[in-house]
């Protein structure tokens, strides 16, 4: 017998869809149906929370982040150090992760970033490992770039196709990569990192509507054994709100959301790749170096919490 029924008439459904559109029947809407039979409210103000979804609804307990901020500030440090393991507990649990949720993941959900849980708990992985994730990532200090890449020898190649290319104080040289936009002249050096560049656009497009040939070129790089880096020339603020931004086409219809709960996917089934949101072209370029100059410190660390900490 099914157990999807209808709380405002009681009929019995065999799938949820079926419910869904019989919501019609009583004229109404999904989020009409939910708020009312299934009422959930805001932690700190007790607003009713908003409906993109039906897990997101029943599964959030802020309608904000500054919600979420304020409610943990007000909150004694146990059930609010309780509150925060659980939602890694819970993400573990529901989404099937494997590996510690990076700054990326985090920043992305209803959740404190890594630097509200290194601060509250000290050692962020050591917490992770405790749950019973694996740590991609460790705890670093200063990133340190070796002199020795100063040498004229040392390039920084570009795919003949990157339209509008990086500028650099170093030496290029224009090359047909495999995959990436950017790699550097010793791979040893880096070991075997390329950099995929994107504006915020093309960032979107890739992740929607050309997802597919973008999973095809993470299999080539893995394949290779090397690590790719997906460095976005805008900030993650941004990213999350580009419906907002003026300089982003009305025409999208991906969501957000959509878009980084894909970013968050990826980031969990391919282990050798991360995504970095930069503030613009000139940082972008500064970050390029940075990487392929750090004596390999990048595939150790979290690139986006490093950057948001400001020692990358």
């Amino acid at each position: 017998m099914s157990n999807v029924i209808c709380k405002a008439c009681e009929k019995e459904f065999e799938t949820e869809r079926q419910l869904h559109a019989h919501l019609k029947a009583h004229g109404l809407l999904m989020v009409e149906y939910y708020q009312k039979h299934f009422p959930r409210h805001d932690l700190h103000d007790n607003k009713i929370i908003k409906f993109k979804s039906k897990n997101q609804y029943l599964t959030t307990d802020f309608n904000s982040k500054t919600n979420l901020k304020l409610w943990l500030k007000n909150q004694p440090k146990k059930e609010a150090d309780e509150y925060c393991v659980s939602l890694l507990k819970n993400r573990k649990k529901n989404k099937g992760l494997i590996y510690s949720p990076s700054q990326v993941e985090l920043r992305s959900i209803m959740s404190p970033p890594i630097q509200y849980y290194e601060k509250e708990f000290d050692d962020y992985y050591k917490l992770c490992s405790g749950l019973g994730f694996k740590n991609k990532y460790g705890n670093f200090g200063e990133i340190v770039s070796g002199s020795e890449y100063d040498k004229s020898e040392y390039k920084i190649f570009i795919d003949t196709r990157e339209q509008k290319p990086l500028k650099f104080e170093r030496a290029t040289e224009i090359k047909t990569l495999k995959f990436g936009d950017y790699s550097f002249s010793d791979k040893d050096a880096t070991c075997n990192c390329y950099i995929e560049r994107k504006n915020l656009s093309d960032f979107i497009g890739t992740i929607s509507g050309g997802y597919e040939r973008f999973i095809n070129e993470i299999k080539r790089s893995e394949e290779a054994e090397a690590n790719l880096v997906v460095l976005v020339e805008d900030s993650l603020q941004n990213a999350m709100s580009f419906p907002y931004l003026p300089h982003i086409s009305k025409k999208i219809r991906a969501t957000p959301e959509f878009i980084f709960h894909r970013v968050r996917t990826l980031a969990q089934e391919h282990p050798s790749l991360q995504f970095l949101f930069v503030s613009g072209r000139k940082e972008s370029s500064r970050i390029v170096e940075r990487i392929f100059t750090c004596e390999c410190a990048y595939k150790k660390i979290d690139l986006q919490l490093a950057y948001d900490k400001k020692i990358l």
